[in-house]
């Protein structure tokens, strides 16, 4: 059987068994293969289609179950489509069979498909390791194979390696026997069925700590030889979120052991393969006289994540890509849920708001969004997907809905989609119709209008107030932020809305399913209800949606954050939708100023990190405007109070968020020029290089970054020979984010120019170079180097996922027409089929800037004026 795309396989063959024999060679970086393969053929047929790309077939034969060998005639690569096509003589009868091939491939530089990690120990010797990442499309690199999502087998790994070194797969070893020449066989026991993309294997200098869980799973941290010790943390948090996993679900685990491997260069920050999880070093490993506390909690977060895999996306697996959603966003969700259950204190839910909710409304806000469920076809398209909105909006959404069906019924109805599809594939139809058994309510009809279009809703909601009786009117049209140039869409799309409002007369929420253009809401107060208190719609933020209001509600609003009356979540959420909403063009510039005075008093982590990008983010729009030079001392003001009752050493009795909001507002108001901290900054510097125990982890960030901010030629080679000095990969970090500070475009030009150096980890590349954009001297700088450098960054990120996304990205931070004509130049001459969704989100965003200047900079310049 044929199919539409030329990038889709033919299913008259399918995939039961890979017997995998793969030799890696470290001194060529190249490595050999041996593939039998165990199909079931559905049709007869004289030729076999299978997924390849840059691997050397160098024979193939097919042997039928009857004993009949089918020799191949031709072996024709298509190398657009990344396929192998094999014609035989004969055709090959229905039933089954066995392919046998030989092949070649290269350990590549490119962090994908089996790829090499140069590093060096902790006694200065240089070595290697090879590891595997296949999501999405990659493990067609490693070997030939059926590279779909639905082309479900189980492996049997074979790996021919030195001696010296340690071989991890997905499933524990079966077999290792010595070889000639100091190597040695290993062979791992079967995978339960599964797609390719979930396969992995290691070969290096590794070493491991374990434990035991109560039901038996052997958990282990990897990392490279000498590092094993810094992976206590995650293997604590591994071992309680797998017991809290196996009870939510209701459905044990299935593998005999879970790895978590720590890796020197790795594209992502973490991958889910089943059983031998992988992930950047910064992403599992916490030195406790080193580390800091952002980063202690990042690990818990991507360990939750990844673990969630194992349930959503390992053991059920979307059909196809355009469900990709099914995989990320249920990760997203339910790691954050799962964080949350075993570090109350943190206040994880507050934090989901401002990390993935605010990212996917930020995102999806966008013309040139998309919905969480898309078409895709060819890898390109299918790379574009692991953005905000597969994650961030994804995740949010089951959040809304979880929250509208009841934590039970929701939980009911996922352990009944997991155990109907177990060991299967799935798409998005399948987890509504058990949500829907589950709970009674119409779960398809909601949430397709979610799923399936782009974007999300703004409500109008107006107040009208009579005594005791308040009742609220709302109206939905789509939010985007092109409605500042006047060509938006506003009444083509509708959903239907899981709505809550609290108030500031009552402790229960009013909830209701806005399914309709309009609606209206009676809230039934205290008879000595006030006529002025605030009314807050979107309660605790657990709704995918933006919310406008009148004048004299805002200022309602504005003072319940003032007085901390409204929650942490909805303090969050308001401000951030203030800002969205100005951006659109549909509140003053100057109303959201005001309002953000009246965060002065706030105590929230979290509130304090999503009100610093906002104001960082205004500070870029008006860089170059006049009265630039008067936001400064504006914005100061707003971090003062804050920064000085956080102070620069911990209080006694304080907890994790204390920590988060120091290094915010410290950093905040340091960026801001205030001299105090600054001084403060440069003299736990100082310190830091006569008695480095001296500066804490949690300060390092804020303290390198002040420093450098303020510094000079010296200190950049301070800095550098820090860095150079590091072991502690996190520390190593904070070193080169504080380089990209500088004001002098000499010393950033350095900074440059060491992200494409040696010495920067092929991982760290564009991070560096997107940290200098971020640079309000550099933004202009990094741009123009990475079209100086494009060959060597599309060599390298070109073939697909964050990175490169990340680096088109911050073009978005420009603000003229012109910068739009060049970024558009730029990528008309130089095609970038796995980026060309995000090319031309930036050239919105670009245009938005714009456009948004050219409106407010008259109403800014007076506001600023008179404040002066």
């Amino acid at each position: 059987m044929t199919t539409s795309s030329p990038y889709r396989l033919p299913t008259n063959v399918r995939p039961q068994t890979y017997n995998l024999t793969l030799t890696p060679d470290f001194s060529r970086f190249t490595f050999n293969g041996e593939a039998s393969i165990k199909v079931q053929v559905m049709e007869a047929t004289a030729r076999i289609v299978l997924n390849a790309a840059e691997l050397q077939i160098s024979s193939a034969e097919a042997v039928h179950e009857n004993g009949s060998a089918f020799p191949v005639k031709e072996i024709a690569t298509d190398e657009k489509a990344e396929t192998v096509s094999f014609t035989f003589a004969q055709e090959l009868p229905v039933g089954n069979a066995t392919l046998n091939i030989r092949f070649t491939g290269t350990l590549n530089d490119q962090l994908r498909g089996f790829y090499r990690c140069k590093y060096t120990t902790l006694d200065e010797d240089e070595r290697y390791l090879a590891a595997t990442q296949f999501e999405a499309t990659d493990a067609r690199r490693a070997f030939p194979c059926w590279d779909e999502p639905a082309a479900k087998a189980s492996f049997q790994v074979t790996l021919e390696i030195p001696s010296a070194m340690t071989a991890i797969s997905n499933t524990p070893v079966e077999e290792e026997t010595p070889l000639s020449g100091r190597t040695k066989s290993v062979r791992f026991a079967e995978t339960p069925k599964m797609s390719t993309y979930l396969l992995a294997f290691v070969v290096g200098d590794m070493a491991s700590v374990e434990r035991k869980t109560p039901n038996g799973t052997l958990v282990r941290v990897w990392t490279t030889r000498d590092k094993e010790e810094q992976g206590h943390f995650a293997l604590e948090t591994a071992v309680d979120l797998l017991e809290y996993f196996n009870s939510y679900f209701g459905i044990p685990y299935p593998l005999e052991k879970l790895d978590h491997i720590a890796l020197p260069d790795f594209a992502a920050g973490a991958m889910e393969n089943w059983g031998a999880i992988t992930y950047r070093e910064i992403a599992l490993l916490f030195d406790p006289e080193n580390s800091a506390a952002n980063t202690r909690q990042r690990i818990a977060e991507i360990v939750a994540h990844e673990m969630a895999h194992m349930w959503f996306g390992d053991l059920v697996t979307m059909e196809w890509w355009d469900d990709l959603w099914l995989n990320e966003s249920f990760a997203s969700w339910m790691g954050n849920k799962a964080v949350d259950h075993l570090y109350p204190e943190w206040d994880m839910w507050t934090q989901f708001v401002y990390q993935d909710t605010n990212g996917g409304l930020s995102l999806d806000g966008l013309k040139n969004s998309h919905p969480i469920e898309v078409a895709v076809t060819n890898p390109a398209e299918i790379g574009e997907l692991f953005d905000a909105i597969s994650y961030n909006k994804g995740g949010a959404v089951l959040r809304m809905l979880e929250e509208y069906l009841g934590e039970e019924t929701f939980r009911q109805g996922i352990h009944d989609y997991l155990g109907a599809n177990q060991y299967g594939n799935a798409r998005t139809e399948d987890l509504w119709a058990s949500l829907e058994k589950a709970s009674g309510k119409p779960v398809t009809a909601i949430m397709n209008t979610w799923i399936k279009q782009t974007g999300y809703p703004v409500l109008q909601a107006d107040t009208a107030r009579r005594g005791a009786d308040v009742t609220v009117s709302l109206s939905q049209r789509r939010f985007l932020y092109d409605l500042l140039l006047g060509d938006g869409e506003t009444e083509a799309t509708k959903w239907q809305i899981p709505v809550s409002i609290s108030s500031a007369d009552s402790s229960i929420k009013k909830s209701v399913l806005m399914e309709g253009q309009r609606t209206q809401v009676s809230l039934d107060g205290p008879p000595t209800s006030s006529t002025d208190g605030w009314i807050k719609v979107n309660a605790g933020q657990t709704g995918f949606y933006r919310v406008n209001y009148s004048a004299s509600e805002w200022d309602n609003l504005r003072t319940a954050v003032d007085s901390l009356h409204l929650p942490a979540t909805d303090r969050l959420g308001l401000q951030n939708d203030a800002f969205a909403l100005m951006r659109a063009g549909l509140l003053s510039p100057t109303l959201f100023l005001s309002l953000a005075e009246g965060y002065r008093n706030e105590t929230h982590a979290s509130v304090w990190s999503d009100l610093a990008v906002n104001l960082a983010t205004f500070e870029g729009l008006i860089l170059y405007e006049p009265y630039h030079s008067q936001f400064q001392p504006f914005a100061r003001d707003i971090f003062q109070k804050a920064a000085h009752r956080a102070g620069w050493d911990a209080k006694a009795g304080e907890g994790h968020l204390d920590a988060l909001l120091r290094t915010t507002v410290l950093g905040q108001i340091g960026s801001y020029g205030d001299r105090h901290t600054l001084e403060k900054a440069k003299a736990r510097f100082d310190s830091f290089l006569k008695h480095p125990s001296s500066l804490h982890p949690d300060l390092r960030d804020v303290v390198f970054g002040l420093t450098a901010q303020e510094g000079d030629g010296g200190t950049f080679d301070t800095l550098l020979r820090l860095e150079r000095q590091a072991e502690l990969h996190e520390e190593k970090m904070r070193l080169l984010r504080a380089m990209s500070r500088f004001r002098r475009e000499d010393l950033l030009r350095k900074t440059l120019e060491l992200s494409l150096g040696p010495d920067v980890r092929t991982q760290d590349t564009v991070s560096l170079v997107t940290s200098v954009a971020a640079n309000q001297r550099g933004r202009d700088m990094a741009w123009e180097f990475i079209k100086d450098n494009w060959p060597e960054f599309n060599r390298r990120f070109g073939g697909g996922g964050f990175a490169i996304m990340r680096l088109v990205g911050i073009t978005g931070g420009f603000t003229s027409l012109d910068h739009a004509s060049d970024v558009e130049g730029f990528f008309q001459k130089n095609p970038t089929p796995s980026a060309n969704r995000t090319i031309q989100q930036s050239l919105e965003r670009i245009r938005l800037n714009a456009k948004w200047l050219e409106a407010n900079g008259k109403e800014l310049a007076g506001w600023f004026s008179r404040r002066a």
